[in-house]
């Protein structure tokens, strides 16, 4: 699994319980991000790298997304790594 290095070069994982199974699993922190004022974790599954979720923070907890709230965050994470690629790509800085 590739490792994906935090700024002082840690991996960060978070150990969430699975509601179904009741089993702890742990997941990768991908990526935090702000998108209109909440705060959104990206994170992947350590024993399946083809399973995402992406939670929102509430309080001290991280909670799932409605379909509508889910859709508006991944196409908000879709434009943000668009400009991140026209960024690496020698394109407008913003």
């Amino acid at each position: 699994m590739p490792e994906i290095p935090e700024a002082n070069g840690e991996v960060q994982t978070i150990e969430l319980v699975n509601e179904k199974t009741g089993e702890e699993e742990s997941y990768v922190v991908h990526d935090v991000v702000e998108i209109e004022g909440e705060t959104y974790y990206v994170l992947q599954a350590e024993a399946d790298e083809e399973r995402v979720l992406i939670l929102r923070r509430e309080g001290e907890s991280l909670v799932t997304l409605d379909d509508d709230e889910h859709d508006r965050v991944v196409e908000q994470l879709e434009e943000f790594e668009e400009e991140d690629e026209a960024d690496d790509d020698g394109g407008p800085q913003h």
